[in-house]
Order: structure tokens, then C-alpha cells, then sequence
């Protein structure tokens, strides 16, 4: 007997134009406020319209484009502002999901962490801007699994796409290595399996990281010896 496999899940053809459209818009292709007509991307992509309506639908669903009532679909184009209030979110609920994962950290999960940042690292250095997205969800992803919190979970998929996919289309090469160092950062904090310490972790880390190289600072504050972040006062 062959044992468990892992099945082959084979993506659909909206996946699969789906992900092509959002590797252009990572890739700074298709630039931020610019219009997408369906038939000149279905011309590119050698699919139907159809096809590619469905795969924008998923992609303003993730936070990549966003429809305009009776004028078109476009790349979807955050202000400085709009990026803030999303981080400012994205601190609160992604602490509890580092907290909760501390815990439940176990010998593989820390393995493929582990080398998740390797990967990111690699594409690092090559200025790999698909990989290091790719590595850079699925990071956090893993944890918010981990997390075992399903709302949570849901919520933090809808911010952290719209934001990470455009910024990465603003960094430099040194700017993917210091996210790279980051994330090792929350990693080792995560690996002590303390809940505070992997959230203080967090903290530290990712504020220090928009803070140098984007100029943000969320407007949440740190609250108390637990390193909790609380509302503004």
C-alpha cells in the first residue's frame, strides 16, 4: 500500500488567472489606480472573460482590486493613511493570534516556520519579489492556524492582504532583508513558547520594522508589563 498521500488539489482556471493577475500587481505590471479590462487580460492570460471576471471577484475579495460601480475594476490603491489604520488593526488581532499559537507550537510546526523564514530569506537576497510574498502569507498564516481561532483567522486574511501587497510593491531589496530579519525575530519569540515573550516579540520587531522603513507607527499603544497593545488614551 502507497499509505497517506497528500492529495493534488488542481487549481481552477480563475485560480490560476487569479494568481497571474496578482503576481503582475506584486511584480509593479499592473500598477497601483490602473483600470483592468477583462478582454485585453483574457487576451494576455489565454482564458475567457468569464474566467477572468470570476478571478477578479476573488481578487477584491483578497483586497488586490476593488470595483467601481458603472465604471470599472482597478488595481486597488491604498493611501498612507488607509495603510496606517490597517496595520493599527492588524497589531491588535495578530497579537492575540501570537500569543495563542505560542503555546500550541509544536516540533513540526516550528520546523516549517523555520524554514518558511529560510525562504524568505533566499528571495531576500535575490530581490525575489513572488517568493518572498508567497513566504511572507505564508508565515503568518501558519501561525493564525496554529491560533486556532477561526474568526480571527478570517478577519486577518482580508488585512493582511491588502496591506502586504502594497507595500511590497515599494521595497527595495534591504527593505525585504529587515522584513526577513523580522520575522526570524517573531519566530524565536515564538519557539520560547511564552505566550508574552512571543508577543513582546511581535511587538517590538514589527513596529521597529514600519517604523524604519516605511515611517508608520500604528496608533495603537503598548499597555502595561504585558506588552499588550491597548487603545489610545
Amino acid at each position: 500500500e502507497l499509505g497517506e498521500l497528500e492529495q493534488v488539489r488542481v487549481k481552477s482556471r480563475a485560480e490560476t488567472a487569479a494568481q497571474s493577475i496578482q503576481n503582475a500587481i506584486i511584480s509593479g505590471e499592473l500598477q497601483p489606480g490602473q483600470r483592468l479590462i477583462e478582454q485585453k487580460l483574457a487576451a494576455a492570460l489565454g482564458t475567457s472573460q468569464p474566467t477572468v471576471r470570476e478571478a477578479l471577484k476573488e481578487l477584491e475579495l483578497q483586497g488586490f482590486v476593488r470595483r467601481v460601480p458603472n465604471k470599472g475594476t482597478y488595481v486597488t490603491q491604498l493611501r498612507s493613511e488607509d495603510i496606517r489604520r490597517i496595520l493599527d488593526v492588524r497589531m491588535v488581532l495578530e497579537l492575540l493570534a501570537i500569543e495563542r499559537a505560542a503555546g500550541r507550537l509544536d516540533a513540526a510546526g516550528s520546523d516549517l516556520l523555520k524554514r518558511t523564514v529560510q525562504k524568505m530569506e533566499a528571495a531576500a537576497e535575490i530581490d525575489d519579489r513572488v517568493s518572498f510574498h508567497e513566504a511572507d502569507l505564508f508565515f503568518p498564516r501558519q501561525i493564525w492556524q496554529l491560533a486556532d481561532y477561526e474568526y480571527l483567522k478570517t478577519a486577518l486574511e482580508r488585512l493582511v492582504f491588502s496591506l502586504f501587497a502594497f507595500v511590497l510593491a515599494k521595497q527595495e531589496r534591504t527593505d525585504f532583508l529587515a522584513a526577513a530579519q523580522q520575522h526570524r525575530a517573531i519566530l524565536n519569540g515564538l519557539l520560547s513558547g511564552d505566550a508574552t515573550r512571543a508577543g513582546q516579540a511581535f511587538i517590538d520587531n514589527t513596529l521597529e520594522f514600519w517604523q524604519s522603513h516605511h515611517g508608520m507607527k500604528p496608533e495603537t499603544r503598548i499597555a502595561g508589563e504585558s506588552g499588550r497593545l491597548g487603545g489610545k488614551t
